[in-house]
């Protein structure tokens, strides 16, 4: 209020910190959201991004408690430094447990991931991995 009026606010900077504190009260949303639910399921894909860094898309499938309403949403995108499938699955249950996402893991009842044989690999993929570790966590979904 006390700037002159060519005082816009639209730099790079001031845009990027906007955009980043409104992603974190999203996201803070959307997993105080997961952890009201009974259980959820993950969905994950690898992708390398514009600077060439491996990285995967976390997105999560649940049940809103009160509503019975399946929701999807995207949490985040992770980067990747271990591109076998035990390394992309610690990678998976770090960023939901321990990365700041708080998630507890023992309500995941399911994976789903695209069809390349390090994500889904019946005996050395991420779903193999993950499903050693939790069994309760089915794999059944697959998208291309």
């Amino acid at each position: 209020m006390n700037s002159g009026g060519r005082s816009m606010y639209t730099s790079y900077f001031i845009q990027n910190e906007l955009i980043n504190t409104f992603g974190h009260l999203i996201q803070s949303q959307i997993v105080r959201n997961i952890r009201n639910s009974i259980f959820y399921s993950v969905l994950v894909d690898e992708t390398n991004d514009i600077s060439q860094i491996e990285q995967f898309s976390l997105c999560v499938r649940y049940v809103e408690d009160q509503k019975y309403k399946i929701r999807e949403d995207f949490l985040t995108f992770a980067p990747v430094y271990d591109v076998t499938g035990a390394g992309l699955a610690n990678t998976v249950l770090d960023t939901l447990s321990i990365l700041g996402l708080g998630l507890d893991l023992k309500k995941m009842r399911g994976q789903g991931y695209d069809g390349a044989a390090t994500m889904r690999g019946q005996f050395k993929g991420v779903q193999a991995s993950i499903k050693e570790k939790l069994p309760l966590a089915l794999s059944p979904l697959f998208f291309t």
